[in-house]
């Protein structure tokens, strides 16, 4: 299952003390799961052993499957669907067509469906690691977090190497509020997979909720090391600096989220109070009037405060019409 995609959407802490803002910690949720499309291999006893094969490998559930499995390389999805679900009427016990209608109603983003069809395929292959984290993810998109942190550590029991399944864990763990526990997961998951940026940003991301700072720190700048042009984690970096009081850190890392996304309003509006306070007021109202410009429509409080701080800065907000220049007399 495709966890949630970069800014989203899901894991945002937004606090906007005057004067100070908060932020939306974007890029941080989880990662890629996608779905074994390959026919299980049920493998039982001794490798001398030659062990039955299972219900649905013959007959009309079995045509069904093959016939979505074709359907589904073709891209036709709906037809591929159609398939499936004809499979699983043959046979309930279709272990791997319920998996692939779970994959097939995911994407179609109908994620009840897709809870209901990885349900089946878990009773039915309870010892598939890949199945159960399928099914956490598809519990995660329907807002489940307890059912879905439990198949997920399921997954983990089943295969403890499997760096994702550790990050979702961690992610999910952090927002139920446990936040050491997230730590552990996720210094797990990078230790499996250090290669992989958004694990150690996922990691940064929970250090800074513990107050690790300099940890944090470390963590988003090896991500971003690792894939140097995802705003989303030079807006974190920014973060923990701004935090730290590392005005011109923060500034310059801000900058960086914005040359990178021109439309990323938060990192604007956090910019421009690292203007005003590093007293450089020309561009602290340059930097508010593009989050004006981005905002429009969208949040009239935040629209307010920060025409607000335009005017105090002696500018004229872009929501706001130029005054007008007496004539002359």
């Amino acid at each position: 299952v495709t966890a949630l995609p970069p800014g989203a959407t899901g894991a945002s802490e937004r606090t906007r003390p005057a004067g100070l803002v908060g932020s939306v910690l974007r890029k941080e949720d989880p990662v890629r799961r996608t779905v074994r499309s390959t026919v299980l291999a049920l493998v039982l006893g001794t490798a001398a052993a030659v062990a039955a094969p299972p219900a649905w490998a013959d007959g009309e559930s079995a045509a069904h499957y093959k016939q979505g499995l074709a359907f589904k390389n073709q891209g036709k999805d709906d037809e591929a669907i159609a398939s499936f679900e004809k499979a699983v009427s043959a046979d309930a016990r279709h272990a791997m067509a319920w998996a692939s209608l779970g994959h097939l109603y995911k994407k179609r983003k109908d994620y009840q469906k897709a809870v209901a069809a990885y349900e089946q395929a878990s009773r039915l292959m309870q010892k598939d690691a890949v199945v159960w984290a399928n099914l956490g993810m598809a519990y995660y998109r329907v807002d489940r977090m307890d059912d879905a942190l439990a198949a997920l550590e399921k997954a983990c029991r089943l295969n403890p190497k499997d760096a994702e399944t550790r990050s979702n864990i961690g992610v999910i763990k952090r927002k139920k509020g446990d936040n050491e526990g997230a730590i552990v997961q996720l210094r797990w998951a990078v230790k499996l997979a250090p290669g992989e940026a958004s694990y150690h940003n996922n990691l940064g991301v929970a250090l800074r909720a513990g107050g690790k700072l300099d940890e944090a720190a470390a963590s988003f700048g090896k991500a971003i090391e690792l894939q140097p042009n995802l705003a989303d984690y030079h807006f974190n970096l920014a973060v923990v600096y701004r935090r730290q009081e590392e005005v011109e850190k923060a500034i310059a890392a801000y900058e960086k989220a914005v040359s990178l996304a021109a439309d990323y309003a938060d990192a604007w509006y956090d910019l421009g109070h690292m203007y005003k306070l590093n007293h450089d007021n020309d561009k602290a109202v340059e930097a508010f009037n593009a989050y004006l410009e981005l905002n429009k429509g969208k949040d009239a409080e935040a629209q307010k405060n920060v025409e607000a701080e335009i005017e105090a800065l002696g500018g004229t907000p872009a929501t706001k019409p130029a005054p007008k220049k007496k004539k002359k007399k």
